[in-house]
Formats: structure tokens, C-alpha cells, sequence
């Protein structure tokens, strides 16, 4: 080694001493001994368990595992059998995740949440909800466990409203959350992409209506409208962060999660996804052009020449808009209008306190014959596994817990719309804008599909929530330049 230079020789020197190869050798015969020994899945969760606890002890911060959450719940739609419990992995996280945090603050003595008036009338909407499953179970006299378990659909994610205000208290805290949330996005899009061009055959659930496509992708959401609702709370923030972006690798990304998101939306052919996720990019982009305002007709204008032109594609979705008419007898609409009809007989017969979450659902004749499709409920004696979201949120509330988790819902949502003007007041114009976007549009899918009930876009929506509340929260550090820009 003496021809080479110093540096060259003590960079080329092995620091490892005889303890460290002892080590890595055992480390070793551990490994195999666990492929040729053990079940994959073990294997699997060794390996996952033993690098998260190793993780964990090098990064005991709940800050740091906050940004780790996006890319979990948007992976974590598995359903694990626990019991009267069927909880996503998703939902096993975040009670974890409360669990850390809650112990983390507890011995730093350091406060829990931020008060403000936004997170106490959200707060006044989850104790009106639990009066409502406490009806259920003791008037109604619906299965405890059932009744708990639908009944809490709505506020599962609660806790990140709590959290996330707490833990990005700085520009540069929120950024990297929302960050986080986009890298989400951008995986979920770039799996639904490439599921689509994966499709070899066609699709044959519509082929009897005269539509003639590939297949709905779903990514890793199990369903093509749950990956929709995802995807309309997502983008419009990762609009934001492309004008908002100084570094050009993130400006890229945000660029790349926008492009890959779309498409994955008109890929998912869903109708509901397509026009709502429209509505909150068009929202975005006119604040953002708002000086400019031809820029974005522009857009919507190109963008509907190009799904014209490409009607052939997407014809399931087009074709709603093209000639609405041919859609009035299709099994689609035709069982929306039939079980909505009798969804509002339901709610006369008990428009307070509804039938009772956890309610058993059936079917007149228990047939697919459209006079049979309405819906009608029982009390429930035993464990349901799934429950069913009556493909409205608003109705959905109202049959099962009545007007008093009508005005849980509301109340929520008024919360979250108020913390919105407080934010935009505060000067974080774009962001709170692209934030707000994507609630409303995902608010007005819920017309036509509950989507909130299902963990993994339940996730998103209080995600983005939480992230609303921090730009609302009043011991927020906003910067000058943040503010100026507004």
C-alpha cells in the first residue's frame, strides 16, 4: 500500500475488529436459519419487528415516525383477524402510534393537544357520535362489538387531528409532512399506472352495459372507488407543493405525483372520482392563477378535449356526461334511486336516533332484481364482519344513528371549513386552499359513495385535516415570507 497516497490508505484500512465479524456472522446464521426454518410471513415480521425496534431505539420521536404514517396507512388496508375486532393494519398503527404519543408526552410533561375552537366543536361531534352508538346498544339493542365497531367508522383517525397540530408547529415541520403525504401519493399513483398497463385481458362487469375497457385499478386500496376518494384528498396538495417547491428535485416529484395521480383517477373509471378530483384541481388552479385566470380554463378546456378524444378509453366515465340520458336504466343509477327511496323510509319511521349502528342488513327477497334492492336493517345478535356504507355518507349517518349523527358529521365538517378561513386568514393562501380543494371535492363524493368509513382513506382524511388545523392553530411560527405571499 505504500505506492498509494495517505488518504487512499486509511480510507482502504478495515476498521472491523474480530467482536464486529463474530457479530456479523452470527447475524448471518440467524438469516438462513430462518428462510430454511421458518414460514415466509415469519420470516417477514422478524425481519420488519427486529428492524422497527431498531429503528425505534435510534428514533424515540413521535415527530419522526409521524412522517412515516402516510406511506403505512396508504399500504395498510390488510384486515387482521382480532376477535369481535377485523381491524386494518393500518388501524392496529395508529392506536399505536396514539399509544407512543400520548406516553411520549406524558413523561416530558409536555402538553397533549392545542387548544382551539376548531379542535373543541370536532371534539363535541365525536362525544355526540359515542350518545349515539350508547342509543344503539341500549335502546335499539344492537350487538355491543357491532355497534361500536361501524359506529366509530367516522372518527377512526381522529387522533391525527390532535397530533399533527402539536408536531408541525413550524413551516418547516409541516412541509416535511406534507412531503410525506405526496412521496404516498406518488407510490399509490405509480402502482395504479403500472396495475393498468399490467391488464393483458377485459374487463367483463360492464361489457353487458357496452363499455369495453381493460379493468378498474385499485392500487393497493382493494377498490377502485376507495383508491378514487384517496386520490381526490390527495392531489390537490401535491399541486400546491409543485408552485410552492424551491427545490427542483421535490418540484419534479410533486410534478410526477400530479401526473401519475391523474391518470390512476381516470384508470380507476370511476365517474364520482373523475369529476370531484377535477373540481379540486380546477379549485387549486384558479387560486393559484387567480390573477390569470385564463391559464386555468385553459387547462379545463384541454383537458376535456383530450378525455373527448379519447372517449373510446374512457367511455364509462364520458359517456355520463356525454349522454346522460342512456344512464337512467343502467343497474348503477338505477339501484342508487331504489335503495335511496327506501333509505328515506327508513329515517321517517325513526328520523332522531335511526335503526341503530350495527344494524343487520338484508335485502327484500334477498334478490338482485331491482324492485328488491332496498335496503332494510335488523337488530344485530351476532358479529358482522363487514358493514355496508350505503353509498352515502349523509344517509348513511341518518338510517343508522339518525339526526344525532347527522349533526356529528356536521358539526365535523363546519370545524374543519372554519379552520380553513382562519388558516387563509393567517396567510398560508395556497396551501390551505389545495387542502380545503381536496376535502370539498371528496365531501361532495360522498353523496354517491362512503368512502370515509374505509381505514385507509380514512387515514387521508384526517391527515389532511390535522394538517389543516396546524395552519389554524394559533401557536403556529408562520414565516414572514409565507405571509407576504398571501
Amino acid at each position: 500500500m505504500r505506492g498509494f497516497p495517505q488518504e487512499l490508505n486509511d480510507i482502504s484500512e478495515c476498521r472491523l475488529k474480530i467482536r464486529g465479524v463474530i457479530v456479523i456472522l452470527l447475524l448471518t446464521a440467524v438469516y438462513f436459519t430462518s428462510y430454511f426454518f421458518m414460514p415466509e410471513k415469519i420470516l417477514f415480521l422478524l425481519i420488519a419487528g427486529t428492524a422497527l425496534i431498531t429503528l425505534f431505539f435510534v428514533r424515540p420521536e413521535p415527530g419522526f415516525w409521524l412522517l412515516l404514517l402516510p406511506l403505512v396507512f396508504m399500504s395498510g388496508g390488510l384486515t387482521l383477524s382480532m376477535g369481535e375486532f377485523e381491524p386494518a393494519v393500518a388501524t392496529v398503527v395508529m392506536a399505536m402510534f396514539a399509544f407512543f404519543y400520548t406516553a411520549d408526552r406524558i413523561l416530558r410533561n409536555k402538553t397533549l393537544f392545542i387548544p382551539s375552537p376548531f379542535l373543541f366543536f370536532i371534539f363535541i361531534g365525536f362525544l355526540i357520535q359515542v350518545f349515539s352508538i350508547f342509543i344503539s346498544i341500549h335502546l335499539h339493542g344492537q350487538h355491543l362489538w357491532n355497534a361500536i365497531r361501524e359506529g366509530s367508522s367516522f372518527f377512526l383517525f381522529f387522533p391525527l387531528a390532535i397530533v399533527i397540530p402539536v408536531l408541525c408547529r413550524t413551516d418547516d415541520k409541516l412541509n416535511q409532512l406534507l412531503r410525506a403525504v405526496l412521496i404516498a401519493v406518488l407510490i399509490a399513483s405509480v402502482i395504479g399506472v403500472i396495475q393498468y398497463f399490467s391488464i393483458t385481458s377485459f374487463s367483463r362487469v360492464d361489457m353487458s352495459l357496452g363499455y369495453v375497457y381493460k379493468g378498474r385499478i385499485a392500487s393497493l386500496f382493494g377498490n377502485s372507488n376507495i383508491f378514487a376518494g384517496y386520490l381526490e384528498l390527495g392531489i390537490p396538495p401535491a399541486i400546491a407543493l409543485f408552485f410552492l417547491e424551491k427545490n427542483i428535485k421535490w418540484k419534479i416529484t410533486a410534478a410526477a405525483a400530479v401526473a401519475f395521480g391523474i391518470l390512476s383517477v381516470l384508470y380507476t373509471f370511476s365517474r364520482g372520482g373523475l369529476i370531484c378530483t377535477f373540481i379540486g384541481c380546477g379549485i387549486t388552479l384558479l387560486y393559484v392563477f387567480r390573477s390569470k385566470i385564463w391559464i386555468p380554463v385553459i387547462l379545463g378546456v384541454l383537458s376535456i378535449f383530450i378525455l373527448i378524444m379519447s372517449a373510446d378509453t374512457f367511455e364509462r366515465q364520458m359517456s355520463f356526461f356525454m349522454n346522460p340520458e342512456a344512464h337512467l336504466n343502467q343497474p348503477t343509477i338505477l339501484h342508487r334511486y331504489i335503495t335511496y327511496s327506501g333509505f328515506f323510509d327508513q329515517i321517517a319511521e325513526s328520523p332522531v336516533t335511526g335503526v341503530g349502528w350495527g344494524a343487520r342488513e338484508f335485502f327484500w327477497g334477498r334478490s338482485p332484481i331491482y324492485t328488491f334492492w332496498e335496503v332494510r336493517h335488523a337488530v344485530s345478535v351476532e358479529t358482522i364482519r363487514t358493514f355496508g356504507g350505503l353509498n352515502n355518507l349523509f344517509l348513511n349517518q341518518a338510517v343508522k344513528g339518525g339526526i344525532v349523527s347527522v349533526i356529528s358529521a356536521l358539526i365535523v365538517f363546519a370545524a374543519i371549513f372554519a379552520a380553513f378561513f382562519r388558516a387563509f386568514k393567517r396567510g398560508r393562501g395556497i396551501v390551505a386552499i389545495a387542502l380545503i380543494a381536496g376535502i370539498s371535492s371528496f365531501l361532495l363524493h360522498q353523496f354517491l359513495d362512503n368512502l370515509i368509513r374505509f381505514p385507509t382513506v380514512n387515514a387521508q382524511f384526517w391527515t389532511v385535516s390535522g394538517l389543516l388545523l396546524a395552519l389554524a392553530a394559533s401557536g403556529s411560527k408562520i414565516s414572514d415570507k409565507d405571509k407576504q405571499e398571501s
